[in-house]
């Protein structure tokens, strides 16, 4: 059977995360339209000709050194067509940042490969990158994603480092950046590396395996001799080849026992390793098989009650995986340029987390009599607290949809058989201690801080006219949550309404302990807005609302709900809240009429 090079990469690097170091040459930026080192040698060469009204063709380097008696030097160039650093800084901006025009043509702005990259690094894949390039195209990409990488581009850089170990992303620029005039570009500076850099290559190509791309190994001979120098290959050396191979590839490859695999591009290449790896990564995501599986055990353990523990145990972990998942750096919250896909596909990763442990909180609200019912609020507590309390705003505020998402699911499942100690497990009882306020929170008050900041980015919630609709985070989570509990409400109109009554109650709760002058409102408020505009006596037809407040009425002291601890067991309470809910309501959706 042929082996497929591209999967044998994604598997390794899929069983071996961070292991790998990417090592990108030249070849990898001219596809953006940046060019080389040499070549902008070359050209200020023919800028200093023009200015010494001569001509420098057909061998700008030859010209040069028969002027000047010595080789080209990028410092010395720059010297001699700029007197200040803001001219120096203009002129070499021209190589490699876009203008306007340029933009628009897609020349000297991240490549497909450049972004593909940056997403192996954002998930944890790659985590140190070596270029020979002075342009800024893998830090950009890096930003877009969210990822701050530590950019060494002298020696003083690396000095001064975290330490790799501790870091999401190295960017190591062996060549320097091209806003630096000590950058490498001649043979001659070319030929040797410093000590520290030395030191450093040393570690890096015995303890890392490596991919290599764009770079012929022919031209940088410091660099080419400090991977012949190490004699161990602990991981395999993958070698991405566009054309012919250079004999010093030739020779670098037969000494790291490489495997070289035959690209059309870095584009094409890159794009489909990350796409390999995307699939592979779905296969880790809860199997249907599985969570039907862990779903039924929940519901064995239930019903039987020597199975306690058991029952207890098997909550814990899967709580423990996705609190572990959650805190991991694949969910950080540093994006300098948020966007709105990346913000929705954040909120789709953080789905497919707590798939599995939604459906067994679902279950488990569902099936449990009350007994069990301290697991709900023991979940829902250690996943309520958000593990960073800094970097993008948005981000951190993210943090809390998980905990939103499962409190929403067993809050519906617990409410279709009015398990209402099951539902104050899930609503009521939770709390955490915030170190940032010092103080104990109750989780339902940031629910409602979820909700309000939902309010404010409408526009990025993944549902279709979400900017131009009343409640789109209301209108989202229904549709979402559908399919999690079409098990225990398979009829539509069943689902809408126990959905409708659950955010009703949810809106009380809050008003009740939180604060009075505020509450979440779902799609209650435009769905049955004549049950807050129109009077008391008003002939108004049945909804889940006024049938939820009726059969509180009619139960009073009586009522499971208020049994529950909701409301403080008064049904005075209960009619009051009801009452300053009504007002505030009335002011939301007046507008929606």
């Amino acid at each position: 059977m042929k082996t497929d090079p591209i999967l044998k990469l994604a598997l390794s690097l899929h069983s071996n995360p961070g292991v790998y170091a990417l090592l990108i040459g030249s070849g990898a930026s001219r596809a953006a339209g940046i060019p080389t080192g040499w070549e902008i040698v070359l050209d200020l060469i023919r800028k200093v000709a023009v200015a010494e009204g001569e001509s420098p063709e057909p061998d700008p380097e030859t010209w040069y050194r028969n002027k000047y008696g010595q080789p080209p030097n990028y410092s010395d160039l720059l010297e001699q067509l700029t007197s200040t650093p803001a001219e120096r800084q203009a002129l070499l901006r021209s190589y490699f940042e876009p203008t306007e025009e340029e933009r628009e043509q897609g020349l000297k702005i991240p490549t497909a490969a450049h972004r593909a990259i940056a997403e192996l690094v954002k998930n944890g894949y790659i985590r140190m990158i070596l270029t020979t390039n002075f342009d800024r195209l893998i830090e950009r990409a890096l930003q877009n994603v969210g990822v701050e990488a530590d950019v060494i581009s002298t020696d003083d850089d690396l000095r001064g480092a975290m330490p790799y170990v501790h870091s999401k992303c190295y960017v190591v620029k062996l060549h320097g950046d091209y806003l630096d005039t000590r950058i490498k570009n001649t043979p001659e500076e070319l030929a040797n590396y410093s000590d520290t850099l030395n030191a450093f290559l040393d570690r890096i190509f015995d303890e890392f395996g490596l991919i290599i791309c764009g770079w012929s190994g022919a031209w940088d001979t410091a660099l080419r001799e400090a991977i012949l120098r190490c004699p161990n290959r602990r991981f395999t050396t993958f070698w991405l080849a566009k054309g012919e191979l250079t004999e010093e590839a030739r020779r670098i490859i037969h000494h790291r026992r490489a495997e070289v695999i035959t690209i059309e591009s870095a584009d094409q290449f890159f794009t489909e390793l990350k796409d390999r790896l995307e699939s592979l990564s779905e296969l880790e995501r809860p199997h249907p098989i599985s969570t039907a599986v862990a779903v039924a055990t929940v519901k064995r353990y239930i019903a039987e009650p020597r199975h306690r523990i058991r029952l207890h145990d098997l909550i814990h972990e899967e709580t423990e995986r996705v609190y572990q998942e959650l805190a991991s750096e694949r969910f950080n919250t540093h994006a300098p340029q948020l966007t709105k896909e990346f913000f929705q596909q954040r909120m789709h990763e953080y789905e497919a987390v707590v798939e599995q442990l939604m459906a067994m909180l679902v279950a488990l609200s569902y099936h449990d009599t009350g007994s069990n019912a301290y697991l709900l609020t023991k979940c829902i507590e250690r996943v309520s607290q958000p593990p960073r309390q800094n970097g993008t705003i948005a981000l951190v505020e993210l943090q809390r949809y998980p905990v939103l998402l499962l409190l929403y699911a067993a809050g519906i499942a617990a409410l279709s058989l009015n398990r209402y100690s099951n539902l104050a497990a899930v609503l009521l009882k939770p709390s955490f201690y915030d170190d940032l306020q010092r103080e104990t929170i109750s989780v339902i008050e940031t629910l409602g801080s979820q909700l309000r900041f939902f309010k404010r980015c409408k526009e990025c919630i993944p549902f279709p006219n979400a900017e131009r609709r009343w409640t789109p985070a209301s209108d989202y989570l229904h549709s979402l949550l559908h399919q999690s509990l079409s098990d225990y409400l398979p009829n539509d109109t069943e689902y809408a309404r126990m959905f409708d009554q659950f955010e009703y109650i949810l809106a009380l709760t809050y008003t009740d302990i939180v604060r009075e002058d505020w509450s979440p409102v779902g799609r209650f408020g435009w769905r049955y807005k004549e049950f807050f505009v129109l009077p008391e006596d008003a002939n108004r037809r049945s909804s889940p609302l006024a049938d939820f407040v009726r059969v509180g009425l009619e139960q009073g002291a009586d009522w499971g709900l208020l049994k529950a601890g909701f409301f403080s067991g008064s049904i005075e309470r209960f009619k009051e809240v009801v009452e300053k809910h009504k007002e505030f309501v009335q002011r939301v959706v007046i507008n929606w009429i």
